[in-house]
């Protein structure tokens, strides 16, 4: 069941499963047109940022205080793994460094 689009292609070739891989800074490739795809860098260094809070915020309060804030943690944890889903893809360009739309042409011919 694939209903996330390509930012290249625009054709729906990702599922869920792979929109939540790229929250792991995954890079997925596209099975209609092979482009290359991950999620959007700065915000998921934000996240990111935000799962090291949470972890060193509520194990040190775990550590000083009280055990339930491991279960505090982990709920913590759990929401923002709900919301990497939601972060928007971005095309990567290709191994070559030239974009998709900016192929050259195959016959060196044409360049004169």
């Amino acid at each position: 069941m694939t209903s996330i689009p390509c930012p290249h292609c625009e054709q729906k070739t990702f599922n869920w499963w792979h929109k939540y891989r790229t929250g792991k800074w995954g890079i997925l490739r596209c099975s209609q047109c092979t482009g290359r795809v991950c999620a959007q860098p700065i915000v998921l260094a934000v996240l990111y940022f935000a799962y090291v809070w949470d972890v060193v915020l509520f194990g040190y309060l775990a550590y000083l205080d009280s055990l339930w804030y491991l279960l505090v943690m982990l709920v913590g944890w759990l929401i923002l793994d709900y919301f990497s889903v939601y972060i928007p893809l971005t095309p990567l360009r290709s191994p070559s460094g030239a974009a998709l739309s900016d192929k050259q042409p195959s016959d060196p011919k044409q360049d004169s």
